[in-house]
């Protein structure tokens, strides 16, 4: 009994020495994989004329009247989270929209959204104190980023 015991403790340790970081490898945030390029952010609308604007329509990342993303928004925030992560780029203006005729002031819904989305681009790493937020109500999109050049 006490042989299954041994073998048992041997092989669990075994694997986790197995799973453990081996020396000379890093495990920095520029470890991970290459961030898409702004062109392929899944589930929003680009248009970079003169400055980057990177659009989610209605219903891409939230459905109409909640405050938390959808399951599938939620993948897309990530995308987003980590590009932005990845930019160079660290001013932006971001409007958050609530929609009308869901039991909510739509000015309160965008304020929620915008609360949460700054919380989780915070624990994403993000420097968000040059960023501009603003909530409109009854907008066709969601939530929308533009790019800010020049001075703050």
């Amino acid at each position: 009994m006490n042989r299954w015991r041994l073998l048992f403790a041997g092989l669990t340790l075994g694997a986790l020495c197995a799973c453990a970081v081996q020396p000379g490898t890093t495990t920095s945030p520029a470890a991970k994989e290459p961030s898409p390029q702004v062109s392929s952010l899944p589930c929003a609308e680009i248009s970079s004329a003169d400055a980057v604007m990177i659009r989610y329509p209605a219903e891409t990342i939230y459905r109409n009247g909640a405050a938390l993303p959808k399951e599938a928004g939620l993948a897309c925030l990530e995308v987003l989270a980590d590009w932005l992560e990845s930019t160079s780029q660290s001013r932006w203006q971001v409007t958050v929209a609530g929609e009308e005729g869901y039991g909510f002031d739509p000015l309160q819904l965008a304020g929620k959204r915008q609360e949460l989305l700054q919380r989780f681009f915070a624990r994403k790493g993000l420097e968000l104190k040059d960023w501009q937020w603003q909530t409109v109500a009854g907008q066709s999109e969601q939530l929308q980023f533009l790019e800010l050049k020049g001075s703050p």
